[in-house]
């Protein structure tokens, strides 16, 4: 599978672990370049290190894997390739169903969910 999406920026969010001991994460707005099989095309404000474990929220989807590849672009961005190992669809409902079953009153989708299920790559 490829896509790509030329002149029209898709914003996503990158999520790499802080280091801290209660397991925060820090966030980075970036943009969703394409895919090409298993690797994920991004563009960061700022450098990631290699093998880094990454999650990557755009549209419905959490990307899951680790980065291989960053290199600086042009305009002072960097280019990331993500090897892909776990896809995780369907967030916005699994977090309606949990707001309906935990009676939370809301149906807007909660930040920092927990993955649940998904699509596996091989």
């Amino acid at each position: 599978m490829t896509t790509s999406f030329g002149d029209h920026p898709h914003t996503a969010l990158l999520k790499i672990p802080s280091g801290e001991p209660n397991g925060s994460k820090h966030e980075i707005p970036c943009t969703f370049e394409g895919m090409d099989g298993k690797n994920l095309r991004l563009e960061a404000p700022e450098r990631i290190v290699l093998s880094a474990p990454v999650s990557v929220e755009y549209s419905d989807a959490m990307f899951l894997g680790e980065v291989v590849s960053c290199q600086r672009g042009t305009g002072g961005v960097w280019e990331l390739h993500i090897k892909v190992h776990q896809i995780l669809t369907g967030l916005q409902s699994l977090c309606i169903l949990r707001s309906q079953l935990l009676g939370e009153g809301t149906t807007a989708p909660a930040r920092g969910f927990a993955p649940v299920s998904g699509s596996t790559l091989n």
